[in-house]
């Protein structure tokens, strides 16, 4: 019943998702007695008002009802986990009570008549001819569902009374009529282009620097090649490669897994195919391609080769290389009509042509059926080898995992003493001892590579102790801070590949935006984008329709170059406008305007003032919660995977 009261109440809580903290929570699978098992019933604060286990529960059932009602069947384990409920429930309760503190604040009430009339708006609680249900009733379907009168009415008056804050905060969310023709203006403005790309990268070999231009550019820009402050560490590693090769997984063990596992083991069934594709364009009918793939059948039952002919002719970029060869795959990789045909076709098979449509646009294929592989379950002996590799890897990331636990438990409090006591203790605990190169925050470590824990570990300690344990492509490590080298001015050599790049790149940029802007001057002169795509040896592309702030086809967000396409009528040229993979010159092929006869601005007032309002609210929610505190308990952070890092416990 409850999914259908929150159907008639306007709520707010589409704003508690999105507030939701940043961090993954194991799915909720048990929450039986849940406040009685706990050491705290409490599970968080917000000032000093507690949110129990219980309404914690409550609030997650509610919620998990709610997405049932809204996917149905395609509500999953897996989704929960996705959309990270427990979070959700928690949050849309510490926002609740953080809103009922300022309505309250602000002298906002919710009267008996109020509540009355909230009551018999619920279809649930009223008959046929809309009187209420009667109190018995009433009480046995509020009990049917785990609620008193007394609980569920309080948290009626309270969504009344958050609903009651949000309508004062939309009458303070003034939107201008200059604002509201601005957005219909952006909704109504579109555009498409023609355009080519030409990478930067073309003049690469022309843009090659001196030495002697290399050392003059880092004189005049030496504050750009400073360097920052960086860190030299040591680290106890467990190699997690070493670990695995003290362990040994029998043959028992291997085939308990396959017994315990066999779903995982059954293969579907497969085909290996290669096609020819030919799309419909502007200048190329369905018919003409067709006709095209039936004549490209014919010679190859003629004996030519199919590879050579979808090398020549295949519009599948991705796969025209490779003779149009895509591989094997099973059920559900292709569209209907391809699979159908492929999977209905023979060991050597030709099929087409086949029609297909391929998002937007429409293609024809032509499929030869290179391989089938029957479905089934393989055998235990030819996936042995695999599941004794993922038992061990298993196995060795646990035991790993263990001894740098057993490790960090054996050093807490004590102080590192130095490298040359840290390789004795490495050497007694079968360990490694590494320690690393001089490395900045945002670079790679040498000898680790990439990693942000490590980095993120390595310049938050101090002198003379040990991290928590860190992972590693190696294995798990505790480091220790050994120096700390402060910001300086960079010497030429220790910077100049550096130098290089960065003198390379400003000068492939001039080269190419000069290349450009010639292209351009003749564009302007009479000559057409064709003629310009083969100066560059680049193919024109077509962006299709996009607005003002929308994603310009391939070439994604590209603020600038909207700004000038919308500047710009059908049939101009424009450009060149810098990307972050090159420069762009374009035609205009489409610009549709804004109509002011066809404007709605009531429509569009509204939506603005709907986000207004819960920009508002977001920054009410924020500082609300650093006046108040909002903390988590730890049975809840226990409970439910949150990181200690994450959340003050209580």
């Amino acid at each position: 019943m409850l999914n259908v009261i929150r159907k008639n109440i306007k709520s707010f809580y589409p704003l508690a998702i999105g507030l939701a903290l940043v961090f993954v929570l194991l799915v909720f699978t048990d929450f039986q007695s849940l406040d009685g098992t706990q050491a705290n019933p409490v599970a968080a604060k917000v000032g000093r008002d507690d949110i129990t286990f219980a309404e914690f529960e409550r609030s997650y059932r509610n919620m998990e009802r709610r997405y049932r009602e809204t996917y149905g069947d395609a509500f999953t384990a897996d989704l929960a986990d996705q959309l990270q409920l427990p979070v959700q429930a928690i949050e849309e309760m510490i926002n609740e009570r953080l809103l009922i503190r300022e309505a309250e604040r602000m002298g906002l009430t919710v009267s008996t008549e109020e509540l009355r009339e909230q009551i018999l708006s619920i279809p649930d609680l009223t008959d046929a001819a809309g009187n209420f249900i009667g109190q018995r009733e009433y009480q046995n379907l509020l009990r049917a569902n785990r609620y008193t009168v007394d609980e569920f009415e309080a948290q009626l008056r309270t969504s009344l009374l958050v609903t009651k804050l949000q309508s004062a905060m939309s009458e303070v969310a003034h939107v201008s009529d200059a604002e509201v023709e601005k957005r219909a203006r952006d909704a109504a403005e579109r555009a498409a282009i023609r355009y080519i790309e030409v990478p930067a990268g073309r003049f690469a070999e022309q843009a090659e620097p001196s030495e002697d231009e290399t050392a003059a550019f880092f004189e005049t820009n030496r504050d750009e090649f400073r360097l920052p402050e960086r860190r030299r560490v040591g680290y106890l590693l467990v190699n997690t490669n070493t670990v695995r090769a003290e362990l040994e997984v029998t043959d028992d063990e291997v085939r308990e897994y396959y017994e315990a596992n066999t779903a995982q083991f059954e293969v579907p069934e497969q085909v290996r195919a290669s096609h020819i594709l030919l799309l419909e364009t502007e200048t190329r009918s369905g018919d003409q391609a067709r006709t095209r793939l039936n004549e490209l059948r014919r010679r190859i039952e003629a004996g030519e080769d199919f590879a050579a002919l979808a090398t020549e002719y295949s519009d599948d970029e991705a796969t025209a290389a490779s003779g149009g060869d895509l591989g094997y795959f099973g059920r559900g990789a292709m569209t209907r009509p391809f699979e159908e045909a492929a999977f209905a076709a023979g060991s050597g098979d030709l099929v087409g042509p086949i029609e297909n449509q391929l998002g937007p646009r429409t293609g024809h294929h032509l499929i030869f059926v290179r391989d089938r592989r029957e479905g089934g379950r393989q055998t235990l002996e030819e996936v042995s080898n695999l599941i004794r590799v993922q038992l061990l890897t298993t196995e060795a990331e646990e035991e790993g995992r263990s001894r740098i636990d057993a490790l960090a438990e054996k050093l807490d409090g004590q102080p590192f003493e130095g490298e040359t006591e840290a390789r004795e203790l490495a050497a007694a605990e079968g360990l490694g001892f590494e320690v690393t190169e001089p490395f900045g925050e945002d670079e790679a470590v040498p000898g680790v590579g990439r990693n942000v824990n490590f980095s993120e570990q390595a310049f938050g300690l101090e002198t003379g102790v040990w991290s928590p344990p860190v992972r590693t492509a190696a294995g798990w490590a505790l480091l220790s801070l050994l120096e700390v080298l402060p910001p300086r001015d960079a010497e030429f050599a220790e910077v100049e590949p550096d130098v290089r790049g960065a003198l390379r790149q400003q000068k492939e940029g001039e080269l190419l935006t000069a290349a450009l802007a010639e292209a351009k001057r003749r564009l302007d002169t009479g000559f057409t984008l064709e003629y310009a795509a083969e100066g560059f040896d680049v193919a024109i592309e077509e962006s299709g329709s996009f607005g003002l702030r929308e994603p310009i086809g391939a070439l994604g967000p590209v603020p600038d170059l909207s700004r000038e396409v919308f500047a710009l009528s059908v049939g101009e040229f424009g450009g060149p406008v810098e990307t972050p993979f090159g420069g762009v010159l374009f035609e205009v092929t489409e610009r549709q305007s804004f109509d002011p006869a066809a404007f709605d601005p009531e429509a569009t007032r509204s939506q603005l003032l709907s986000e207004r309002t819960g920009t508002l609210l977001q920054s009410l929610l924020g500082r609300l919660r650093d006046e108040l505190g909002v903390s988590y308990t730890k049975d809840f952070i226990e409970n439910f995977g949150l990181g200690e890092t994450e959340a003050a416990g209580t």
